[in-house]
């Protein structure tokens, strides 16, 4: 504010010191001032992994680091345990952790299907609960239809609306809102009975009372033969920028729009070399609510990372079929610290390919960044076998060679357990990092988008209520 002259400065000078003056006149305010909320660690994590609908809870489960409960699991500290389930058909298998475990705590369920529930690898990361999901890419029909559960846990119940997206927008689905989940209870919403016909289908899941721990099985049953079976992987929350790592081709590319206006989606792939323009899908339309799909050459190699950019919220999913069996790369989540790579997960998968991929930030920025990744191999008792860093630069997309970062023979490989990618501090300018894990055994295929855990949690400050007494 500038000054008008000595006497209207005078004036806001005059109403304060008679403010002042009124408040000295005032009783001291009783009331305490507001306490800050307070972070702290998490020291307890409850992770859940289901059974696939109508089957057996996965008959591979594997669990660490660090000492956890779950049936048959039985950890040391570091520790990381493979378990084979006895055949039962509980709906889902809880794994919980406290203490320093809780931190990073990882569970993995893998399942060789039978050709009954559509055969073919399935697998899936146990999760806990949460507010909000996404999923892309599952059918409701006779040739593929999807199962969503729903978990609330112990003590808590839930409410849930789920919204569905087709290929024109969002869909008229019966008996999906405020759909009540009975704490420890597990609901299923097969989408066949709920929304028949469609064949791409994008699931929005949001608990408006309590949380829910959510998966979806996709099960293609057409032909003579079964297509294969697989646990939709979780997408990141929709962004104007998507990033689905560990892509190889042929392969179907599908956008969901999370907003109510139509927008344009631009595909580009990343490799170790950098980016290009994806040949013969340039751009996709998607309308407002829907879902677009736009088909990968053969000639995205394996490795590669498909990068979606948008002008408006999505989020994506890159589908492959290899055989008799599906596997789906899902949009990640930048890798905010310290995340577990689950490398033995029991017989039904053998063989792990790790895929890191750096977003470049600006497009039309010149200036070379890259972000580096502190790997860290350990076995089945905890203990370190090596370690490594990886530097990624942005805009491009690494095919991770585990025993040349960890220093490992090859003979060696077969004693790692899972490991550890740490994401160095970011630059100024912040260079996020997304990571995805395929594996693969006898029954096919399967790709985890890797996520560093929630490790501190927000509790507000409580102040306790003054009741003045009474006269």
């Amino acid at each position: 504010m500038s000054r008008r002259g000595h006497v209207l400065a005078l004036v806001p000078v005059l109403a304060a010191g008679a403010a002042l003056a009124l408040v000295g006149l005032r009783e001291p305010d009783s009331r305490p001032e507001p306490a800050a909320p307070a972070t702290m660690p998490v020291d307890e994590r409850t992770l859940t992994c289901f059974g696939l609908p109508g089957g057996p809870v996965p008959r591979s489960l594997a669990a660490g680091p660090g000492r956890v409960e779950a049936p048959g699991i039985d950890t040391g500290v570091g520790g990381w345990d493979v378990t084979t389930l006895p055949a039962s058909n509980r709906a889902a298998v809880d794994v919980a952790a406290t203490g320093l475990a809780a931190l990073t705590m990882t569970g993995v369920s893998a399942l060789r299907a039978p050709p009954a529930a559509g055969a073919g690898l399935a697998t899936q990361q146990c999760a806990e609960p949460a507010r909000r999901w996404w999923f892309v890419g599952a059918g409701s029909g006779t040739v593929r239809d999807g199962t969503i559960l729903l978990r609330a846990p112990a003590g808590v119940d839930a409410v849930v609306d789920v919204l569905l997206r087709g290929p024109d927008g969002v869909l008229n689905a019966v008996g999906t809102d405020d759909l009540r989940v009975g704490a420890g209870e597990t609901v299923a919403v097969r989408l066949s009975r709920v929304v028949a016909g469609t064949e791409e289908v994008a699931v929005e899941v949001i608990a408006s009372q309590g949380r829910v721990v959510a998966a979806l099985a996709d099960t293609w049953g057409g032909g003579v033969e079964p297509q294969g079976t697989e646990w939709l992987p979780a997408s990141a929350e929709p962004a104007a920028t998507v990033l689905v790592p560990g892509v190889e081709g042929p392969a179907v590319l599908l956008v969901a729009n999370a907003t109510d206006a139509s927008v344009v989606a631009r595909p580009t792939l990343m490799t170790s070399s950098g980016r290009a323009v994806v040949p013969g899908a340039e751009s996709v339309q998607v309308n407002a609510g829907g879902v677009g799909t736009i088909e990968l050459p053969g000639s995205v190699r394996p490795g590669s990372t498909v990068e979606v950019r948008a002008d408006g919220a999505v989020t994506a999913v890159v589908r492959t079929q290899t055989g008799a069996d599906v596997a789906l790369r899902t949009g990640a989540a930048d890798l905010a610290g310290p995340t577990v790579v689950p490398l033995d997960v029991g017989a039904a998968a053998r063989d792990g390919a790790l895929v890191v991929a750096a977003e470049l930030v600006d497009p039309n920025e010149q200036e070379a960044r890259s972000r580096a990744v502190e790997v860290a191999g350990f076995d089945e008792s905890g203990a370190r076998v090596g370690s490594g860093r990886l530097r990624v630069d942005a805009g491009t997309s690494v095919a991770v060679d585990l025993g040349d970062v960890l220093g490992l023979a090859p003979a060696d490989l077969g004693e790692l357990a899972y490991a550890v990618l740490d994401p160095a501090k970011a630059d100024a300018v912040a260079v996020p990092v997304v990571a995805s894990l395929e594996l693969t055994g006898p029954g096919g295929s399967s790709v985890l988008p890797l996520r560093s855990p929630v490790t501190t949690v927000t509790v507000p400050a409580l102040v306790p209520r003054v009741v003045p007494p009474t006269g």
